[in-house]
């Protein structure tokens, strides 16, 4: 089973994969393997760089390239939780395996901003503004090769809301992989 997740900045999307690994699954990102290549190019990590890069490649090689990448390191039998779904292309060539899900990991505003406020990872926005700016940027753009938070949310199988504790989004996981089984 390979069950991707997508959501908005601060969404969740995270936890939702540490829930899946702590349940045996193996975890693949979009973001780790675009930060593998900039370190690798010698530039720096951040989510600017993160952003424009990624595009570069989409439009260099194509829309769907991150997610030929991360397919190719897929082994026969196992269980994948995969994050980080920014382009509708990514989602597309996922869809062509025949076990991938799409989970859509959803949450109000002011929760984002709090949990962003907290986890304070490299790169994540220090304010109000900033947050808004991003959220804007990786939501509602439509280019092409950029950002599609909307198109892949909306193209989301199963959608889980995060407004509660971690305790209550394991149990919602849970419940998410029962039904799933059941399909």
């Amino acid at each position: 089973m390979i069950i991707g997740v997508t959501g908005l900045i601060g969404s969740g999307k995270g936890a939702v994969a540490d829930i899946l690994v702590a349940q045996g699954f193996e975890k693949l990102g979009h973001s780790d393997i675009i930060s593998q290549e900039l370190v690798r190019q010698g530039i720096e990590v951040n989510r600017d760089n993160q952003v424009s890069f990624a595009n570069k490649m989409r439009k260099e090689y194509g829309r769907g390239y991150w997610a030929k990448k991360l397919i190719e390191k897929i082994e026969k039998g196992k269980n994948y939780v995969v994050e980080g779904f920014r382009n509708v292309a990514e989602v597309e060539e996922f869809k062509k395996l025949k076990d991938f899900i799409l989970i859509g990991v959803a949450s109000g505003r002011k929760r984002r901003y709090h949990w962003l406020m907290r986890r304070k990872r490299a790169g994540d926005p220090v304010n109000m503004e900033e947050f808004m700016k991003v959220e804007t940027r990786d939501f509602l753009q439509m280019n092409e090769y950029g950002q599609q938070n909307a198109l892949c949310f909306a193209s989301a199988d199963y959608f889980l809301v995060n407004e509660g504790s971690l305790h209550e989004l394991s149990r919602q996981v849970a419940q998410m992989l029962n039904k799933i089984k059941s399909w």
